[in-house]
């Protein structure tokens, strides 16, 4: 059954007076409207359920921008093929999946809120009265209350990025395979930076919320199993550590404890996760992440569920008029928001520093 291409054509129509004479105003509509470039591609034409791309997939197909290898498709291609409305896109979604490479930032946040402005004043949950059992309630007696509050302090957001430091005329004639790796390894940079700043804030707290107890109980200088479980036991129902955050040290010194060496807990981790990685540590299943700019002695212990809140005034966007413009060394890939803490009982620190 061939697939109809019709309004896929009518958009290439628009697409090709667009890059004719610069005109990116598709891109400034879909970010007013908060979506990306994909989205509102998709939106004038709609894949159906069974299609194996989507619509931007399928306008560089119709500006053979699609790569063969008997025709290989250079960064330039876009230019000679009129389709140079589409590279700040292609350059977006390749750097949007090495985000996602690794261990993707956005598995450790609990919630994502979209709000403008300089400044946000967090929220958190006040678990007092929340922890307590809500039984039946007895003659006189009052429920137990969950409460919502605001921090005393604002926090404002951060704009994080990377800079291309390279010319146009150094990636002309790059093709699209080898391009594609570089920039999916920006993105992943840019998810390492995030994973740090995650670690940092549970660490320092956010200038608004405490930073995490330390719960550390054991021999100063030593990491030992029973540090490691006691940091599980230190969440209290029904928060519970669903991942450990750490540097390359510490989680190298993690895997070479003695019970974490028999191959039969490698064999049952498989089997509970379905994957061929690490991705737990038993007996918890707290998923191993490794942030590298982490300090070296000092583990985090994180209920992913619950402990944190992103606010994003903007997601992780390309100046596209630079790309358009050839002038790539002056483009930027930012992303601007701010992680707080929502729950200050879902993330506690193991400090075994001598």
């Amino acid at each position: 059954m061939s697939f109809d291409l019709g309004q896929a054509h009518q958009l290439q129509k628009a697409l090709l007076n667009q890059s004719k004479h610069g005109d990116l105003s598709m891109y400034k509509e879909a970010q007013e409207r908060g979506l990306t470039f994909s989205d509102l591609l998709e939106e004038l034409d709609p894949s159906p359920q069974d299609a194996k791309g989507d619509a931007f997939q399928r306008q560089m197909l119709l500006f053979e921008l699609v790569h063969n290898p008997s025709r290989p498709i250079t960064v330039d291609s876009f230019f000679v093929k009129s389709g140079m409305i589409l590279l700040p896109e292609f350059m977006q979604r390749e750097i949007s999946a090495g985000y996602g490479m690794i261990y993707e930032p956005a598995s450790l946040i609990s919630t994502v809120v979209m709000e403008k402005g300089p400044t946000v004043t967090p929220i958190y949950i006040k678990t007092a009265e929340a922890e307590k059992s809500a039984a039946i309630k007895g003659d006189g007696a009052a429920y137990p209350r969950s409460q919502l509050f605001y921090r005393e302090k604002s926090v404002g957001m951060v704009d994080r990025g990377r800079e291309f430091d390279f010319s146009y005329k150094v990636i002309r004639n790059q093709q699209l395979t080898e391009f594609r790796t570089f920039l999916r390894y920006i993105g992943a940079q840019i998810a390492t930076d995030e994973l740090d700043e995650i670690w940092t804030l549970i660490i320092a707290g956010d200038g608004s919320s405490p930073a995490a107890t330390d719960v550390f109980a054991g021999t100063a200088g030593t990491l030992a199993y029973s540090d490691i479980v006691h940091l599980a036991m230190s969440f209290a129902a029904p928060c519970q550590m669903t991942h450990i955050l750490c540097n390359q040290s510490a989680m190298e010194t993690i895997l070479n404890l003695t019970e974490y060496k028999n191959p039969e807990i490698w064999l049952a981790l498989q089997k509970i996760s379905g994957m061929e990685y690490l991705t737990g540590l038993l007996p918890m299943n707290a998923k191993l992440v490794i942030c590298p700019g982490a300090t070296a002695t000092i583990l985090v212990g994180l209920d992913a569920r619950f402990a944190l809140r992103e606010t994003v005034a903007q997601p992780l966007m390309i100046e596209a008029d630079a790309i358009i413009e050839q002038k790539i060394e002056q483009a930027v890939i930012s992303k601007e928001s701010v992680y707080t803490i929502l729950l200050d009982d879902a993330s506690f620190k193991s400090d075994y520093t001598v």
